[in-house]
């Protein structure tokens, strides 16, 4: 079955089921006026798409792991649903997760395994991200990703623009606990690592997510794998068209 075949038969279900359901801590963006927050302590660059479409490498064991937790909300996987502890006792190691409005569709994180099969969803989906802007632009939409020091939008913030990101985030590192993404470009995302290393969690077009301690990745090699959480645990950000 292919992947289209896969995303035509899991919209069907959801439909013949009760209609949409909005995925556990995401929300669409709430209207604002947001515009340049610079971050002063971090270097904003213009981001190739070739520095965040890579696989993640298999990683040993980081510090702080998040104990005695697991994401109630199920991981999409090769259009199958899976625990995260299904995902730590079957091994599966996935580079890249997913939150749009198909995850919000199916109450579901979409988790890739590999780059080429992320890419092969942006294109079925027609959300391939771009560079540059792509003439598909929403009018009067606000193009500004927001991200925050705290949960529920609270604390300091900073904003970056469609095809711009930050490899290293100084003082922010660590330190982004929600976020909203642009309402005009595609998609945001956020890395484990400096540098755009590591996992990787995209965020679909004027999605906002207001906990990112509900959502994580697993690291290690079984047994020794262990669920880490997004919150203030993010070292690079990038926004694409």
């Amino acid at each position: 079955m292919n992947l289209k075949t896969v995303i035509g038969s899991l919209t069907l279900a959801v439909m013949l089921t009760g209609g949409t359901a909005l995925a556990q801590n995401i929300e669409p963006v709430p209207p604002h006026d947001t515009g340049d927050l610079p971050n002063k302590e971090g270097r904003l660059e213009r981001v190739p798409l070739s520095k965040v479409l890579r696989d993640a490498p298999r990683e040993d064991i980081e510090n702080q792991p998040v104990e005695g937790f697991l994401p109630d909300l199920p991981i999409l996987v090769d259009g199958v649903r899976y625990t995260a502890k299904e995902i730590q006792e079957k091994d599966i190691h996935l580079s890249h997760y997913v939150l749009d409005g198909r995850s919000a569709e199916l109450s579901v994180v979409q988790g890739f395994r590999t780059t080429e099969q992320l890419k092969e969803y942006f294109s079925a989906t027609g959300q391939f991200p771009s560079e540059q802007p792509t003439g598909n632009q929403l009018a009067n939409c606000n193009p500004w990703s927001v991200f925050f020091e705290h949960s529920w939008y609270g604390g300091a913030s900073f904003s970056v623009y469609p095809g711009w990101g930050y490899p290293n985030l100084g003082w922010w590192n660590d330190r982004i606990s929600s976020l909203w993404s642009t309402q005009c470009g595609r998609w945001t995302l956020v890395t484990e690592h400096s540098w755009y290393g590591g996992h990787v969690l995209w965020i679909g077009r004027a999605w906002a997510v207001p906990n990112m301690g509900s959502y994580g990745w697993y690291t290690g090699w079984w047994p020794f794998r262990r669920w880490h959480s997004w919150n203030d645990r993010i070292s690079s950000v990038a926004v694409y068209w």
